[in-house]
């Protein structure tokens, strides 16, 4: 759980900070990350261990490459996190140790610091774990770069209080309730990690943000997740909205009289191809009597879109780069790959179906074929 949880957040630092423009002749940091995700997707299912050694080793020496003739402004920072978490998976904790110290304090960003402190904590470096968050809670910090500073500190780092407290600083500088909902929303997004704390307290955060703030845009999917948690065959569908990649509005409430799939899915699934057979399979069945709606969990938009060409992926698709984190998968209470029903009145046929196994694809085609209007 820590080594994932410890990617996940050195991955969050390379994503928030690749997002500034660069000037156009310069390659970035985020240039080669996106080479090296495509030079591991080329890898086939089956390498070997030997064949992945061997490609993250090139990439190792591409990015120190990179690091002493490229690297400009928090790419240098950013890019000796990510040389140490590479280094790291090699098993070379003691080049990982001297690309990790070799961040500078006073020039890189508060979160990126943190997130040094993480992996700082996985090596043992105690005094520069220490000297990295006592820096990193002083320096000003975009709004959202704080509130994962203090998701780390109260759980990976367990320094519940730091949390807690960069958490009520946050909310006090709020100027708004837009902004104090996005920040209850992400404590209670929090709470729900800590390990310390009984299982409903995060959905406890939200109960209060949903009946405190309904009005906003983070109390409204509060209480549309809450329902997510309880919702049942037979129930009011939670409603859904947004716009396709072709431009198009996707609204669930106008396919009244249709069955509709809510597929959920993600480019890291190897189950995908197996699913979209079945659903081309189903529309052939169904004809207009049933909708589709795709929503992709994945943030790379580039390696989204090459996807659906390769695929032949034909259905209304929505895919904004923003993950699990998109509004539907944020409602719907989604994390990973899944396939919601919703009949033909719009009640819950189906929930969490996947078609992963023969009896799994014969459930999802039962329910699709319940949820169909009848002649």
């Amino acid at each position: 759980m820590l080594a994932t949880m410890l990617r996940l957040a050195v991955l969050f630092v390379f994503f928030a900070t690749s997002v500034a423009a660069p000037l156009a002749a310069q390659r970035t940091l985020h240039d080669l990350e996106k080479q090296f995700i495509k030079e591991s997707r080329r890898l086939d299912r089956e390498a070997s261990n030997e064949q992945r050694d061997q490609l993250l080793a090139q990439q190792i020496g591409l990015l120190q490459t990179f690091l002493v003739d490229e690297a400009k402004g928090d790419d240098r920072w950013n890019g000796r996190l990510m040389l140490a978490d590479f280094q790291l998976a090699t098993g070379n904790r003691v080049a990982a140790t001297k690309s990790l110290c070799s961040i500078e304090t006073a020039a890189a960003p508060a979160l990126l610091l943190v997130t040094a402190a993480t992996m700082a904590q996985h090596l043992n470096l105690k005094d520069q774990r220490a000297a990295w968050i006592a820096a990193a809670v002083k320096k000003q910090s975009p709004v959202t770069d704080r509130l994962a500073m203090a998701r780390m500190l109260m759980t990976v780092l367990r320094e519940v209080q730091l949390g807690e407290d960069l958490f009520k600083q946050t909310l006090a500088a709020a100027t708004d309730d837009d902004q104090r909902s996005f920040i209850r929303w992400h404590l209670a997004d929090a709470l729900r990690d800590r390990e310390d704390l009984p299982d409903n307290a995060g959905f406890e955060e939200l109960e209060k943000l949903a009946k405190e703030l309904p009005q906003t845009y983070w109390g409204s999917v509060a209480a549309d997740r809450l329902r997510a948690t309880r919702l049942l065959v037979g129930d009011d569908a939670i409603e859904l909205q947004g716009k396709t990649r072709s431009g198009e509005a996707f609204v669930l409430k106008e396919q009244q009289g249709k069955a509709v799939m809510l597929v959920f899915w993600s480019l890291a699934d190897r189950d995908l191809p197996t699913l979209l057979a079945l659903v081309k399979e189903l529309r052939t069945r169904h004809g207009a009597k049933l909708a589709v709606l795709g929503i992709c969990l994945d943030r790379d938009l580039d390696a989204i879109a090459a996807a659906v060409a390769e695929l032949g992926i034909d259905i209304p698709v929505i895919a904004d780069g923003k993950g699990i984190e998109c509004d539907p998968a944020l409602r719907w209470f989604v994390e990973g790959p899944r396939v919601n029903v919703i009949d033909h009145n719009g009640k819950v046929a189906g929930l969490g179906l996947h078609a992963g196994t023969a009896d799994a694809r014969r459930e999802l085609q039962d329910v699709v074929a319940g949820a169909i209007k009848p002649q």
